[in-house]
């Protein structure tokens, strides 16, 4: 007969599990709000607004901000927040370096394709890193992938094309290129190792 978890045991799993998805669910919620926020900043017809190289620079100036910020409320306050101390480092910079480039080109074609294209369409096309992962896990880590995977990878593709007749070239161009660039940043940490 198997052990049952205590009581005890079984709230704190529960606890956990509530933890790790209202992390979720925040991240979803402020993903998908910058996502239409950003939209409205560099399409908007109200604000002509032609600037999306300074609404990339001032989004990443806020997130140092706050990344400093929570830092010092982590020292402050200890037991309530826990953040990394902010630190500078001349060696991490220069190794991180590479993988802090392909980040500002992210999130620069990001917000140049979202400014062409539709959310809709731009939600769609996100998928396009899985096909992208599976080509270069090929190509540079010799890593073969099932044929169902691939199969998906075919289905992902085609969904794709048909949502390219609805958008213009420069926005398909654009979001092919912030999706390389969204690959590339999931996938520079292991090629390191």
């Amino acid at each position: 007969m198997a052990n049952k978890p205590k009581s005890k045991d079984f709230g704190s799993l529960w606890s956990m599990y509530i933890h790790i998805g209202l992390a979720v669910a925040s991240y979803w919620f402020i993903s998908i709000s910058l996502v239409f926020l950003n939209k409205y900043l560099l399409s908007s017809e109200d604000l002509k607004l032609n600037a999306p190289l300074f609404i990339t620079c001032y989004q990443c100036v806020v997130t140092i901000l706050l990344c400093y910020l929570l830092s010092c409320l982590g020292r402050m306050f200890p037991g309530m927040i826990t953040f990394p101390k902010l630190r500078f480092d001349y060696r991490t910079t220069r190794e991180v370096l590479p993988l802090s480039i392909v980040f500002v080109g992210m999130i620069v074609f990001n917000n140049l394709c979202l400014k062409y294209v539709g959310v809709a369409f731009y939600n769609v096309g996100r998928s396009l890193t899985t096909v992208f992962n599976v080509v270069m896990s090929y190509l540079i880590l010799k890593q073969t992938t099932s044929k169902s995977a691939l199969l998906c990878c075919i289905t992902i593709i085609g969904g794709f094309v048909l949502g390219v007749d609805q958008e213009g070239i420069t926005g398909t161009y654009l979001y092919i290129h912030y999706t390389q660039n969204a690959h590339a940043y999931t996938f520079f940490p292991k090629q390191k190792t």
